[in-house]
C-alpha cells in the first residue's frame, strides 16, 4: 500500500479511539505496521528498520534493546478502513477500503482509475500537470511543446518552435508583396524573383 498522510485521507466513519494509524516517525498512515517489543508502539516497517539499522533507540520510549514484528491485527484494521478518494474535493466520488486507494489513484502513473488525479505532460520540456481527464487533450491540442509539423514545408518541431520561429524563415510560408501589388500570396522563396521580374509596382532604375 502506498503511503498517505492523514491530511490526504477522509474516513467514512470516525476512527475507533483504540486504533493507532499514524507512524510516530514519518507521521503518515502506517504501512506494513511493525510493533516494537519495548513499549508496544507501531511504526511503518521501513521506518523502524531504518532506526534499527542506525543503532537508534526506540523513538517513543528510548529503549535501546528491542525487537519488532509485523502487527497483523493492526494491518487488517488499517487496510479495512473505509475512505473517500483523496481527490474527493476535486469531484471524485470513489470510496472504498484504504488498501485499494493506491490502486485507484496510481500516483505518478499515466493510467489510473481516478480521472481527477494529476499527471505530468509527456511532451519534452513541458512541465504542466493536468487531471487525467484533461491530460490527453492538453498533450495533443494545447501543449506548446507538442510535436508539430509545418504545413508548408513539412519541417518538424514543436508547436512553439514552428509557429514562433520557423514561420519567420520558412521559404514556403505564404507572404504578400511588400509593394502591395495585386498579386496573390506567394511562397517566401519566390518573393525575390517576383519583385525583380514580375511586380508592376517595383521602381525601375
Amino acid at each position: 500500500m502506498a503511503q498517505f498522510s492523514k491530511d490526504e485521507v477522509s474516513f467514512l466513519k470516525e476512527l475507533p479511539e483504540h486504533v493507532e494509524i499514524e507512524c510516530p516517525i514519518c507521521l503518515n498512515i502506517l504501512t506494513d505496521p511493525h510493533q516494537v517489543t519495548c513499549c508496544g508502539h507501531n511504526y511503518c516497517g521501513s521506518c523502524i528498520e531504518r532506526v534499527k539499522d542506525s543503532d537508534g533507540s526506540c523513538p517513543m520510549c528510548k529503549e535501546e534493546e528491542y525487537q519488532s514484528f509485523v502487527d497483523k491485527k493492526c494491518l487488517r484494521i488499517i487496510n479495512g478502513l473505509e475512505v473517500y478518494c483523496s481527490n474527493k474535493d476535486k469531484g471524485c466520488q470513489w470510496k472504498g477500503e484504504l488498501k485499494n486507494m493506491s490502486t485507484h489513484l496510481k500516483k505518478r502513473k499515466r493510467r489510473g482509475e481516478c480521472q481527477y488525479e494529476e499527471g505530468k505532460c509527456r511532451n519534452r520540456k513541458c512541465r504542466e500537470k493536468r487531471q487525467r481527464r484533461y491530460l490527453k487533450d492538453h498533450e495533443d491540442r494545447e501543449c506548446p511543446q507538442r510535436p508539430f509539423q509545418c504545413q508548408y514545408c513539412e519541417e518538424e518541431g514543436t508547436f512553439l518552435s514552428i509557429t514562433k520561429d520557423h514561420y519567420e524563415e520558412c521559404w514556403r510560408y505564404p507572404v504578400t508583396c511588400p509593394n502591395e501589388c495585386s498579386s496573390n500570396t506567394m511562397p517566401r522563396g519566390s518573393l525575390t524573383a517576383h519583385i525583380d521580374h514580375q511586380c508592376p509596382l517595383e521602381p525601375v532604375d
